[in-house]
């Protein structure tokens, strides 16, 4: 009689999710993609944020360039004085001191806000570099206004307007003088001055601005505003 013996084999029973280190793998590249995803997602946020404040300051020079060009292009002269008055109410006076320069000049650029105020459409402004009160390592362009003539120097406008910040963190400050009778360009014109330019504007002024950039190099804004009012005015004519 033969006896035949039977195996029995073992089924393996299947399998229904991952192994541990399954999932370690595949929760590291998770997280390598999540890290290169805000990497670069921190690195546009960065360079947004810096385009925009470069652009800020870059407006903020455009805007006061062309408030400075706006204004001195109404600069004006005037014969009339208060009868006996020796003071001159009216002058264009820029100074030169290095790349520091400074401009007071009397102009029709005033603008009252409100009704009946003490005010005239004629004002005496002034544009200087000076350093900031609480930080002397920051330089900034400085505009004072009058809120009428006052007969005063350019050295005693202080005492009659604040001064107030038009563009922060500036290096430089130059201005130059188109003389049309000796067809150069000068680096003062004083109408103060008798051996100067006693009765007559310039025909052009070029306003030149110096910043340090982004990349801490120094960069300048150069413009030029023509003066239209070259006649001294006389309402006595």
């Amino acid at each position: 009689m033969t006896i035949m013996t039977s195996m029995t084999t073992r089924k393996r029973r299947p399998s229904y999710g991952m192994t541990l280190i399954e999932s370690l793998v595949a929760l590291a590249i998770v997280s390598m993609m999540l890290v290169s995803v805000w990497s670069s997602f921190g690195s546009t946020v960065i360079a947004m944020e810096s385009t925009e404040k470069i652009q800020d300051r870059y407006n903020t020079l455009r805007n006061a360039m062309d408030r400075m060009a706006t204004e001195v292009s109404m600069s004006f002269l005037s014969f009339n004085r208060p009868v006996g008055e020796t003071r001159q109410y009216t002058f264009f006076e820029g100074r030169h001191e290095g790349e520091s320069d400074s401009l007071t000049f009397s102009n029709f650029a005033h603008l009252r806000v409100r009704k009946d105020s003490d005010e005239s459409d004629q004002s005496i402004i002034q544009y200087v570099i000076e350093a900031d009160p609480e930080d002397g390592k920051r330089k900034h362009l400085y505009r004072r206004e009058t809120k009428r003539l006052t007969g005063d120097l350019p050295e005693q406008v202080y005492r009659f307007a604040p001064a107030y910040v038009l563009c922060e963190d500036v290096e430089s400050l130059e201005f130059r003088y188109w003389d049309a009778t000796r067809n150069e360009w000068l680096e003062e014109w004083r109408t103060t001055a008798l051996d100067a330019q006693p009765d007559r504007l310039p025909l052009r002024v070029e306003i030149k601005l110096g910043f340090y950039d982004e990349a801490d190099e120094l960069v300048y804004f150069v413009s030029q505003v023509a003066l239209p009012m070259q006649e001294k005015i006389d309402l006595e004519k």
